[in-house]
């Protein structure tokens, strides 16, 4: 498999004097991952796998109670849904409705409504939430747990770089930043300011030091 969105003629591969013939989608513990990393072929494997589910949810419904068909919703049906989500989170606005209309339509099979009951009452009932707000709140989960090092960063250090780096003005964590003080003041850097405990701005500048010049 090529990852590109354009089309590339390359030489073919060979394997033990066997021509290896190229295809459009690799799966990847559990994620299908397309060659210009479209997620409509994953979203179309996962629909269908999650309607077969929902389908055997179908059969329960006159024989278990409705928080007993929610457990086995949640138990079941929506960790598939969860699976991998922070990674095909960018899918189209057509797959997300494609993934919350099964979700939907599992809800209603809880609840045994009728098919034209509000989508936002019947989610609201059961309390879920939609899956496109599911996939943010986990992605911004995730993320940070990263910042506070709570998971293992996936990426080597190496790849990361630091502010100095891309950020062209001065920051304040940045080391040796110039602060503007009044052209009859020598320029104060970071390494020089004492930061004492003030209660008002003024008390604090008017405890600035600049730094003293070299002899």
């Amino acid at each position: 498999m090529t990852i590109s969105k354009h089309r590339n003629d390359h030489p073919p591969l060979l394997f033990n004097n066997t021509h290896l013939s190229e295809t459009d989608t690799h799966k990847h513990l559990g994620l299908l991952f397309h060659h210009s990393f479209f997620w409509h072929t994953h979203i179309i494997h996962l629909h269908q796998k999650v309607m077969t589910k929902i389908n055997r949810l179908r059969s329960f419904v006159n024989l278990v109670p409705r928080h007993a068909l929610l457990t086995i919703y949640k138990t079941n049906i929506l960790p598939v849904f969860d699976y991998g989500s922070i990674i095909y989170d960018n899918c189209s606005d057509y797959d997300n409705r494609m993934l919350d209309k099964a979700q939907l339509s599992a809800a209603k099979i809880i609840l045994g409504c009728l098919k034209t009951t509000s989508s936002k009452d019947v989610l609201a009932d059961l309390n879920l939430t939609s899956l496109n707000l599911r996939r943010g709140i986990s992605l911004h989960s995730y993320v940070s747990k990263l910042i506070f090092d709570m998971v293992p960063c996936p990426f080597p250090a190496s790849s990361f770089r630091s502010f100095k780096e891309f950020v062209p003005y001065a920051l304040r964590h940045n080391q040796n930043v110039q602060i503007p003080l009044k052209k009859n003041l020598c320029p104060i850097t970071s390494s020089s300011v004492r930061l004492p405990a003030c209660g008002t701005l003024y008390h604090w500048k008017s405890n600035l030091q600049p730094a003293t010049p070299s002899s």
